[in-house]
């Protein structure tokens, strides 16, 4: 009976594990198909600011309240692009660690794409979404 448990628990415990995969178009595309996913961004200093998507509303979280509100077929295409630019500027280089990078996941998939810009072009896209 011990044993019975023990691998229903280890079961439980690993699937609640999202598993990491490379930033590919392919892969957040993955993410992006169970509607209902983050997107992180850690800053070098530890902060972490995130997006939310879920049941076609957006969550805003970061050091100040949270912001929950519907998000229009423009704020998709606007975060799609500026997702798409990050996988492309990715550098296998820079280590999450020390840099600043950004994660995709769901319960099911997580990705880490650490690209080589500046911080400000993710508070540019908060302030476009009027979430600052």
């Amino acid at each position: 009976m011990q044993k019975i448990i023990m691998c229903l628990l280890f079961v439980f415990i690993m699937s609640g594990c999202a598993r990491n995969v490379e930033p590919t178009v392919e892969n957040i595309n993955k993410i992006f198909s169970s509607q209902d996913f983050t997107f992180e961004f850690h800053k070098t200093d530890g902060a972490c600011e995130s997006l939310s998507f879920r049941n076609d509303y957006l969550v805003y979280k970061s050091n100040k309240p949270t912001i929950r509100r519907e998000i229009t077929y423009e704020e998709v295409l606007l975060i799609n692009d500026f997702i798409q630019k990050l996988v492309n500027l990715h550098s296998g280089e820079l280590n999450p660690e020390v840099s600043p990078h950004y994660i995709i996941k769901n319960t099911a998939y997580k990705t880490v794409i650490t690209p080589d810009q500046e911080d400000f072009y993710f508070k540019a896209l908060i302030k476009t979404l009027k979430l600052k």
